[in-house]
């Protein structure tokens, strides 16, 4: 078994770690790139023999770990793509979402001439997104199935959003047989709707994600902090932006935002999606209870996930017009890192307004609008516009879906048995360095933080 970290080494995006056995090549995950212009050019590089990787499996369906597959297949790839249910279903709509917003960035771009290509295309459309979802192949959880000989696979719940997996390999070796595991993204087992990540009895490998390595969210009252943005940008009689993940935190954020309406904790002011793919994963996400803590009976929902005053915007032109309304409001919209969309449009009539507030409740990777904002500056580019940065800039750190550092430790003490070698991916350097630091102390295990295109060979005696 060989594994070669292609994505998401000593970076957050782009996940796309290749393994390859008795001769035949795989991945586990195949994501976009996201975050500064250098990043996001790798998008746009050749795949290097698509046709000869036989197949995918996916740990959930996040644009950073699925969004590049509609690329992959335009470039050659024909094998099968295995994932769980509910990120097939997710799929179905984050990857026809992803290449329709391609398409209309392209089509603004050169409506206006803010791009420097001329035209500018989309990296793939809708059109290859659906030629992509005909490759999918789903498998319920906690059931061992044949990838190709002597190689078998499974998927186990990892609490991040629904759907979302650890994949479990199993491979021969000489004196018997090996397991390497991927974490995906672990969530954190905090979420008010999420069921929490499976306990991992063992593994003798581990590729384990680092987002969080080097901090530890807070844990204060999610709620009480969520309050006090709201009633203080109402008292303005501002806008609330939320730049949240269509999938995942916008289910948490409304879900929140109702529990405090009915709390009267917050007034119940107009809440307007402006997402049209969250909508429809908020459907699927009350479709797969297997994932999910809400409350349910013959198949129906037994308590509201919806705030009052909740407002689905459908068109970009209904967007373009909430972007000139006043307020007191709250616009929740995507992406979620500022990596483009509608919440451009927002933020670009919104920034310079101190009255209004722009609200993070995931994590920004290094380079983002989002990590800007956070790190305070003063002028933002907007569609090659200069937007000064007046409103109140805010982070909630306990609303991740991410695990932090002492949750992936705690995870890694209830193994039953330890894996010999840790490789630690989806982290910035500082996040991924200190916390192999830490495993290798605490724990006694050895770890590795794989370069960009680093090569291992695994399931010899070299990490015993």
């Amino acid at each position: 078994m060989k594994i070669k970290f292609l994505g998401a080494a000593q970076t957050v995006t782009g996940s796309k770690t290749q393994f390859e056995y008795r001769h035949q090549k795989y991945l586990v995950d195949c994501g976009l790139f996201q975050g500064p212009k250098e990043k996001r050019m790798l998008n746009w590089e050749q795949f290097y023999n698509a046709e000869s990787i036989k197949s995918i499996l996916l740990t959930h369906a996040h644009l950073d770990h699925s969004g590049y597959i509609p690329k992959i297949v335009k470039e050659g790839f024909k094998g099968m793509i295995h994932a769980s249910t509910g990120t097939y279903d997710l799929c179905k709509i984050l990857l026809r979402d992803a290449g329709h917003l391609q398409e209309e960035d392209a089509r603004f771009a050169n409506q206006t001439g803010y791009s420097h290509h001329k035209p500018a295309l989309p990296l793939y459309d809708e059109i290859d997104a659906i030629n992509s979802l005909n490759l999918f192949s789903t498998l319920p959880r906690d059931v061992w199935a044949n990838l190709d000989q002597d190689l078998n696979f499974r998927f186990l719940r990892s609490g991040h959003i629904i759907g979302s997996s650890f994949v479990q390999l199993s491979f021969n070796v000489p004196n018997g047989v090996k397991l390497i595991t991927f974490s995906g993204d672990l969530g954190n087992s905090r979420s008010l709707i999420l069921k929490p990540p499976v306990s991992l009895i063992e593994s003798d490998y581990l590729v384990l994600e680092s987002t969080y390595g080097n901090r530890k969210q807070p844990r204060t009252d999610t709620a009480a902090d969520l309050a006090k943005v709201v009633n203080r940008v109402v008292d303005r009689k501002g806008v609330l932006l939320i730049p949240a993940f269509s999938v995942g935190r916008t289910q948490e954020i409304i879900y929140l935002l109702r529990k405090l309406q009915d709390a009267n904790k917050i007034p119940k002011l107009p809440v307007y999606l402006d997402s049209p793919m969250a909508n429809h994963a908020t459907d699927v996400f009350i479709d797969h209870p297997e994932d999910h803590l809400l409350q349910m009976k013959n198949g129906e929902l037994q308590e509201p996930i919806q705030c009052h005053n909740y407002i689905p915007v459908k068109s970009a032109d209904e967007s373009m017009l909430l972007c000139m309304q006043e307020g007191p409001m709250i616009v929740i919209s995507a992406a979620g890192m500022l990596t483009g969309g509608r919440i451009m449009h927002h933020l670009k009539h919104r920034l310079s307004n101190p009255e209004n507030a722009v609200l993070f409740v995931g994590y920004q990777a290094e380079g983002t609008k989002g990590r800007l904002l956070q790190e305070g500056i003063q002028d933002l580019r907007i569609h090659h516009q200069t937007v000064p940065v007046e409103a109140e800039i805010c982070t909630i750190e306990s609303l991740s879906a991410h695990a932090d550092a002492d949750d992936i430790l705690d995870w890694l003490r209830a193994m039953q048995r330890l894996p010999e070698m840790i490789f630690v991916n989806h982290g910035e350097p500082a996040s991924a360095q200190a916390l192999a630091k830490r495993i290798h102390e605490d724990l006694k295990v050895n770890v590795v933080v794989p370069k960009p295109d680093e090569e291992f060979h695994i399931g010899i005696d070299s990490y015993a």
